[in-house]
């Protein structure tokens, strides 16, 4: 199945917090060649179900916004834990993953999705705060809409995230998967310091 550069969103966020994964869905509605998905869920068993959608599906990229920690997603009816993610059986190659939620950008949530077959996961090592997550998510869009207008290599992309960090004045981590030495690559973005790289055994 050939995949789409387009979003499929899970949010699981509670009454009096910004959406900011609806505003995203929304706001990509609003430009021409993108047809987003978005699954509100409140448990465990309904994040397993959109995450298996997703899986089954042509999009190339999903959002998973809520509140979280190093370790947990902290859905409105319940927390789920990295390890309990595990569980799901899922193939996400060739896919790529964006946390919008606090301490997303940990490395057991990355672990997680990298071992499924993810091709990156980007998320935040601190406290996303929502109102930056609502401006930040479009553009990311546009920077990986621009990226596949040619053929995606990481000085590219390495040179987009140093200035999203930047515009936003937030670390960043981006994960991915170094195949041939079976090892997670760990890149820590910090809009005052020099880039950081770290790799895990798998």
């Amino acid at each position: 199945m050939a995949l789409i550069d387009d979003y499929y969103i899970i949010e699981s966020l509670g009454g009096s917090d910004i959406k900011d994964g609806k505003i995203f869905f929304d706001s990509l509605n609003t430009i021409s060649g993108f047809n987003p998905k978005y699954k509100k869920v409140s448990n465990f068993n309904e994040l397993k179900k959109a995450l298996t959608d997703f899986e089954q599906s042509n999009f190339k990229y999903l959002l998973i916004s809520s509140h979280g920690d190093e370790e947990n997603l902290h859905l409105t009816d319940e927390t789920v834990n990295s390890y309990d993610l595990f569980d799901i059986d899922l193939d996400l190659s060739k896919k790529r993953i964006f946390m919008s939620s606090c301490r997303g950008g940990s490395y057991l949530i990355a672990k997680y999705f990298i071992k499924k077959g993810a091709y990156s996961v980007i998320g935040f090592p601190d406290d996303l705060d929502q109102i930056v997550a609502v401006a930040l998510w479009p553009t990311m869009v546009l920077t990986f809409e621009r990226l596949n207008d040619f053929e995606v290599n990481f000085r590219e992309l390495d040179i987009a995230l140093k200035q999203i960090v930047n515009v936003y004045r937030i670390p960043m981590h981006y994960y991915s998967f170094l195949r041939d030495e079976k090892k997670l690559k760990e890149y820590v973005y910090m809009y005052d310091k020099k880039r950081k790289r770290t790799d895990y055994e798998l």
